[in-house]
């Protein structure tokens, strides 16, 4: 078994993280700003924006979570063709 342990990671001012996770085939999911957005902001830049969204749907579309993958080896398949 790997150790347990943590990473930190700096992010820049306007930068916006994607944090997913796996357990016992759970899927957790958190969302990081660099900055904190208030709860009453009546609008949030683009990126929290985006990264929001990808987070609820992962959580509430299980499909989408195989449609990730799915694009991901697509991709890597045309990047070994491309060589």
């Amino acid at each position: 078994m790997a150790a347990v342990g943590t990473t930190s990671i700096t992010l820049e001012e306007n930068e916006v993280a994607l944090v997913i996770g796996e357990e016992d085939g759970a899927m957790s999911v958190r969302v990081v700003s660099a900055t904190e957005v208030a709860d009453d902001a009546e609008e949030i830049g683009a990126a929290p924006e985006i990264v929001l969204a990808l987070a609820m749907r992962l959580l509430k579309d299980p499909e989408f979570h195989d449609d990730v993958l799915e694009w991901y080896y697509a991709q890597e398949d045309d990047d070994e063709d491309e060589k």
